[in-house]
């Protein structure tokens, strides 16, 4: 199965669905955006080592203009270009010494966040520029992805927002995946899975058992709710279920009922807007929470910012991911990205998230396939070292993961391991000595999409 599990990839879908009811509307960022300073010969070509052959050429799309803002999706983006950058500011793919690699050409696309705009990106980026592969796409409505998988175009490192990385060959998510993915049903036969070391982590290191679920009267918000509750009662939890309005929604009343219930940990599936009301209204009703849990789509510097005028649900942010902290440099891969989005990106280093990283580990899963390939550097060549049985870890970024599919669904219990941090001293602290070894065996519980 994949590494998508109950409380964060899923509330990606969640939010997903949840920009079709959103009245506002993101503003279009400029095309210097994409565009690091200094950049020469065009996107993503910026160094000078000699090269040993044509520049490869690789696409990004992206929903940057979508429904939920400038901000939401766009972290990939900037943290696989910065690899891109770096690497070519090192002399390229195969480079020793600086000199003899090959450059790599970055060719991004803003979709929009609508599916005729994704469409369209990839249909330009596909049929026009050619690229060998996509890297690190982040898109609202992956409405193309059937055209890139029958093209046989290799989506390295995606961020899964939808259930296209889950029923389609050739287009590979950031989580990794065991499902049959043959282009027809979603996951197994319609049915995915979801592990609970989320859950478990909380029980058994917090010592939490009191829950509260809440969500939005809206059918998607409603259905990833009762996931999460699933996921809770599976683990022990005593689990409160309070579901608003999504228009006139009544938080005092549910910041009443966690009060009576002695609620600990608190999950939700709601946009930002929603969250902030309710820490306000658990603020004015004196109501605290051990743990708030966020994830890995929010698990960044701007939390300082939404969060502000609400310190106590502030200081108990938690996040969740299978993947290292931006924040840990003392990892060298870690220290990397930070390195490079400094050099490249200065203006973001107070906004840096981690999606960004894991836009940085999917250029570096692609770099490494691509020098699989020797001089050949083709998409058959691609699939290949992605279809491998060996995991993939992207240099200690990752939780270590594969696509080597599993016929049948998992059964039994399921290792599981998986990054915590806390918002502490204004900035995340990493909870747990190390993410490879922070694992628990958990059930996989069944669920349709």
């Amino acid at each position: 199965m994949s590494r998508r599990r109950a409380g964060t990839r899923a509330a990606a879908v969640f939010a997903a669905a949840l920009a079709l009811c959103l009245s506002a509307c993101g503003s279009r960022l400029p095309e210097r955006d994409f565009v690091a300073p200094g950049a020469t010969g065009g996107p993503g070509v910026t160094g000078s080592g000699a090269a040993s052959g044509p520049p490869v050429t690789v696409g990004i799309v992206t929903s940057v203009t979508s429904l939920l803002g400038t901000g939401t999706f766009s972290g990939p983006l900037y943290g696989a270009q910065a690899f891109f950058r770096a690497l070519d500011a090192a002399g390229g793919l195969g480079a020793v010494g600086g000199r003899g690699g090959r450059q790599v050409n970055v060719v991004t696309c803003d979709d929009g966040g609508t599916g005729s705009g994704n469409q369209s990106c990839v249909h330009k980026l596909v049929d026009q520029d050619h690229v060998v592969a996509l890297v690190a796409t982040s898109a609202l409505d992956y409405a193309g992805a059937p055209y890139v998988s029958a093209q046989g175009v290799p989506d390295i490192g995606g961020e899964p927002i939808g259930t296209a990385y889950d029923r389609y060959p050739h287009l590979y998510s950031i989580d990794g995946s065991s499902e049959p993915r043959d282009g027809r049903a979603v996951g197994w036969n319609g049915t995915e899975y979801l592990t609970t070391e989320v859950y478990r982590y909380f029980k058994q290191k917090i010592g939490l058992s009191r829950a509260v679920v809440v969500n939005y009267d809206q059918a998607d918000s409603s259905r990833y709710a009762a996931q999460v509750t699933q996921g809770l009662k599976a683990e022990g939890y005593h689990v409160l279920n309070e579901t608003v309005d999504f228009a006139l929604p009544g938080f005092a009343a549910v910041a009443a009922a966690m009060k009576a219930d002695g609620s600990q940990l608190l999950l939700d599936a709601m946009d930002t807007r929603g969250n902030v009301a309710l820490c306000q209204a658990m603020a004015a009703a004196g109501v605290t929470v051990a743990a708030k849990v966020t994830t890995g789509l929010n698990w960044g510097a701007q939390a300082g910012a939404d969060y502000q005028a609400v310190p106590g649900c502030l200081n108990a942010l938690w996040a969740t991911a299978t993947s290292r902290s931006y924040a840990d440099v003392q990892y060298p891969a870690v220290a990397a990205f930070r390195a490079a989005m400094k050099r490249y990106f200065p203006s973001r280093e107070g906004q840096l998230s981690q999606w960004e990283l894991e836009g940085w580990a999917a250029a570096q899963w692609f770099a490494d396939a691509a020098l699989s390939c020797g001089a050949q550097i083709d998409r058959g060549c691609l699939d290949r070292y992605l279809q491998r049985p060996q995991p993939y870890q992207a240099h200690g970024l990752l939780v270590p993961t594969s696509f080597a599919p599993q016929r049948t669904p998992p059964t039994g219990s399921q290792r599981a391991c998986l990054d915590v941090a806390r918002w502490e001293r204004g900035g995340w602290v990493t909870q747990v000595p190390d993410m490879d070894t922070d694992c628990f065996e958990v059930p996989a519980l069944p669920y349709r999409p």
